[in-house]
């Protein structure tokens, strides 16, 4: 065991974030601010006075929030990786929090009703320019934010009618204390291997491409080699929805909706999950799948219908 005595798990935390040398820049300042955010309340016990129970009971505090899955995740690989970093380094006994998992929220995620989707599509298809081609392009491959502003025109593939996701765009705090400019466009990898992939593009959206497109090296948004930042998308969807006198949602709902009208047209999980880009199927399953009530309906009707069949 160290002998110092008064270091704390916020001290723990920091040592174990230096030691992560193999993360992105993004990674690590999401982490940090996940530790600022949400650990304060246990980083400043000393590290060989911390107990399983302030672990679980500060996770009794998170749970009541409307926390992000995704955030939840990453709370948990936090404090797992640095308690286990802390025992390897001799600061403290084991703590065994592997018992320790978050309840999943009670959150109601919105998709696009078929209706209004028809209406979005139509509004993107008058005097189309290439945010709105953009747009159309989240609702047919299901793209984050960040992976279409990171499309050069090099992505597309017009003789396959396909693209390659293999860069995002993200606005990350920036560090740098002698510039007053609190945060920075960075170009960074996917976040993982499986969001490295080919997608096929509808034919009525590579003609739309095809009437527009520029230099190879160019992004498509800002038709200029120069970053496009996520947050002008964002604002531009939310200006066309209110166009379309649509409830305002956030940019993430094209995503959720593209992958329910998939499962709604009989799209096999597999593909859809490689689609998204997502490592394990169950993360599209919990995430992305939103039966809709005529989904449920039409599920019901055909039991009633197979039960009939086997009961002549």
């Amino acid at each position: 065991m160290q002998e110092n005595k008064s270091i704390t798990y916020k001290d723990i935390l920091y040592l174990w974030l230096n030691s992560k040398s193999e993360l992105k820049l993004q990674s690590l300042l999401n982490y940090e601010n996940l530790i600022n955010n949400y650990l304060e309340k246990i980083a400043s016990i000393k590290i060989k006075n911390l107990k399983k129970e302030d672990i679980e009971n500060l996770f009794i505090e998170i749970d009541k929030k409307n926390v992000a899955i995704s955030t939840r995740k990453t709370l948990i690989y936090i404090i797992r990786s640095s308690l286990s970093y802390s025992f390897n380094e001799g600061y403290n006994k084991y703590i065994d929090v592997s018992h320790i998992k978050f309840k999943l929220p009670n959150k109601i995620i919105f998709i696009l009703s078929k209706e209004e989707q028809n209406i979005l599509e139509s509004k993107l298809k008058e005097k189309v320019n290439i945010r709105k081609i953009c747009l159309l392009l989240c609702l047919y491959t299901g793209l984050r934010v960040g992976e279409v502003c990171g499309l050069k025109w090099e992505d597309i593939d017009f003789s396959n009618k396909s693209l390659i996701i293999k860069r995002t765009i993200e606005r990350i705090k920036n560090k740098d204390i002698n510039i007053k400019v609190k945060t920075k466009l960075i170009i960074s990898t996917p976040k993982s291997d499986s969001s490295i992939r080919i997608i096929p593009i509808p034919e009525f959206i590579v003609s739309l491409l095809k009437k527009l497109k520029k230099n190879n090296n160019y992004f498509l948004l800002s038709n200029s080699e120069k970053l496009y930042d996520p947050r002008l998308l964002e604002s531009f969807y939310s200006r066309i929805l209110k166009s379309c006198n649509i409830k305002q949602n956030k940019f993430h709902t094209l995503r959720h909706t593209f992958a329910t009208r998939c499962i709604e047209s009989k799209m096999d999980i597999k593909t859809l999950s490689e689609i998204l880009g997502h490592s394990q199927i169950e993360t599209t399953l919990k995430l992305y799948v939103h039966p809709t009530y005529e989904m449920k309906k039409t599920s019901i009707e055909n039991l009633v219908e197979f039960m009939q069949i086997i009961n002549e």
